[in-house]
């Protein structure tokens, strides 16, 4: 009897377990069709289907993709920086630093020559035409003193007005005023007053004329000093001794020059001077130049953005690299306020004195000049990449990095100004080189 019963339930049992999992499952693909399950292959993720069964492609079973309850994230516009290109935006986690404002100390090293003082450049023009009877100054260089005689010439025009001279003399001495017109015309032609008076002593006329150096220094021909810069090696200079009160023909002082007219005797080292004896000049031509060594220039090339810190009377180190002698401290005397044709430099100039031994024109020298700037904003020299036309900054915008150009100013040896591109508070990268790609081309942003 309790047999047959267990066996009825059993049978129960047997026959209602599969209605129950059939009801179940029915259910379940019910309530799963309700959410909009949907099945994918694990290999295949392209192949999505509402319903299980199997991938068409490799005949796995598919799974179903399950439900996310979160609501999707929308791209924000924060978000716009992920998406530029690689050229222009970049991902990185480095060190990014602020720009700083505040006045920089600074020094300038300088490379410049040892050159002639320009201004001490004279010229002996010829005051009359004639013939060079004879030529006492025999190559260029050649160390002369004041009253020094260069040359003798004849010139018919001054043998004419010293016959006058010695006519009115000798006919009509009570004729003062004629007289002194007579001397005057004398000196117009470059005589002095101690060869007038020794005419109107002898009443002679002389046939040849002497010429006299009026100044202390070192005779060239005209055509070398017109160089326009310094040639190494290097020549040293000293000054002319004091010589005779005579003054000889009246000479020009040659004008300053756009250029730094130097000169040096390496430069023509057997040249001699353009005339000759027994040739003729004519009135204003000028004959020979005379260079005075007393003082020379140190002459540097400064970039605009340097020169603008720069003044008359800045302090300078003047350092001789070539030579054991002690570094010289001046001042700046020049600055340039121009550029010269097919430079982009201004020169800057300091005097010194041409006696000093270590001063040797053509010399190689370096200048240091220690200077303060005003208040501005600097970037590390590292945060800064130079493109040739222009100089860019990465600034970190939601966690990229963005290229932006910058206009800079001053350098020192670690820092450099920003004057344009970058506030006080962007973040840029601390170096630059980090996000750089050697096969990639940096493309600012427009619209930064």
């Amino acid at each position: 009897m309790k047999k047959n019963l267990r066996n009825k339930i059993l049978l129960l049992l047997v026959l209602w377990l599969p209605l129950f999992f059939t009801g179940c499952q029915n259910n379940h693909n019910h309530t799963a069709a309700e959410a909009g399950t949907t099945y994918t292959c694990p290999m295949h993720p392209q192949i999505i289907k509402n319903e299980p069964g199997s991938c068409p492609i490799c005949n796995m079973d598919l799974v179903p993709i399950q439900p996310h309850d979160t609501k999707a994230v929308p791209i924000a516009t924060d978000l716009k920086y992920l998406l530029q290109p690689t050229n222009q935006t970049i991902i990185a986690n480095i060190k990014t630093v602020t720009p700083i404002t505040k006045a920089v100390e600074s020094e300038i090293t300088l490379p410049g020559i040892i050159t002639y003082d320009t201004r001490r450049q004279y010229s002996i023009p010829a005051r009359f035409g004639g013939r060079i009877e004879r030529l006492l100054v025999q190559y260029n260089y050649q160390p002369v003193r004041k009253g020094q005689k260069l040359f003798e010439i004849y010139s018919p025009e001054l043998v004419t007005a010293q016959q006058e001279l010695i006519y009115l003399l000798q006919n009509d001495a009570q004729n003062t005023e004629l007289i002194r017109g007579a001397k005057q015309k004398l000196k117009y032609l470059g005589v002095t007053d101690s060869q007038i008076n020794q005419i109107s002593k002898q009443q002679k006329a002389s046939y040849t004329f002497p010429v006299y150096s009026p100044y202390n220094g070192y005779v060239v021909d005209p055509a070398i000093t017109a160089a326009p810069t310094a040639v190494a090696p290097a020549t040293s200079t000293g000054s002319g001794t004091g010589g005779s009160n005579m003054d000889g023909m009246g000479s020009g002082v040659a004008g300053n020059s756009t250029t730094s007219a130097t000169v040096n005797p390496a430069a023509t080292p057997a040249a001699g001077f353009s005339i000759r004896e027994g040739m003729y000049v004519n009135t204003g031509q000028t004959l020979l130049s005379v260079i005075n060594a007393e003082e020379v220039w140190a002459e540097f090339n400064v970039g605009s953005t340097e020169a603008a810190n720069l003044k008359k009377g800045t302090p300078i180190t003047l350092i001789f690299n070539q030579t054991a002698a002690k570094p010289i401290n001046t001042q700046v005397h020049l600055i340039q306020p121009f550029y010269a044709a097919g430079e982009s430099f201004a020169k800057v100039r300091a005097l010194l004195p041409g006696a000093n031994k270590a001063a040797l024109v053509g010399q190689l020298i370096t200048g240091k000049i220690a200077y303060a700037t005003g208040t501005a904003l600097w970037v590390p020299k590292a945060a800064v990449l130079d493109l040739g036309n222009t100089a860019v900054v990465f600034r970190k915008i939601d966690g990229a990095f963005q290229p932006t150009s910058i206009t800079v100013g001053q350098r020192t040896d670690d820092l450099i100004e920003v004057q344009t591109g970058l506030e006080a508070t962007t973040q840029i990268a601390g170096n630059a080189q980090f996000l750089v790609d050697s096969e990639s081309f940096i493309r600012v942003a427009e619209n930064q």
